[in-house]
């Protein structure tokens, strides 16, 4: 797969990729808010990593990670042909750091869910773990 765009055009295309306010993000806001679970804030700053969602009371986070920006392990999206190394370094680099925050935030106590793309789509299941964090029985540790 070559790229079809100019450089000026990929740059300005790339520039425009959110990183707040994505479809997925809404997706989990409404899911959220539709299951009647409170007590959460959304991108949130103060937090390493700025999660999407935190449960400041309960040192809750969830981070929703696309699964071509942080590479699936699941969906193995192929790396664009044109520029790859830049792609396989900057997919890397995002893994490096989701790791990394993941690691800082348990250390202070903070449990970090992680939820993927692909599992925003199968609704019911994603509400089966979500119920956890509404009934309060939320397992520590258990992401």
């Amino acid at each position: 797969m070559s790229d079809n765009l100019k450089s000026d055009d990929r740059k300005r295309t790339m520039q425009a990729v959110k990183s707040k306010g994505t479809k997925l993000e809404k997706r989990l806001f409404a899911m959220l808010a539709g299951m009647g679970i409170s007590g959460w804030k959304k991108n949130v700053k103060n937090i390493t990593g700025k999660p999407d969602v935190a449960f400041p009371n309960q040192k809750i986070v969830i981070f929703v990670d696309g699964c071509f920006w942080h590479g699936c392990p699941h969906c193995r999206r192929k790396l664009p042909e044109t520029n790859h190394e830049y792609w396989e370094k900057k997919i890397n680099r995002n893994v490096e750091l989701a790791e990394s925050y993941n690691e800082q935030l348990s250390r202070v106590g903070w449990t970090v869910i992680r939820i993927w793309e692909h599992e925003i789509a199968d609704t019911a299941k994603l509400k089966f773990r979500l119920k956890e964090l509404k009934s309060g029985k939320f397992e520590k540790g258990k992401p």
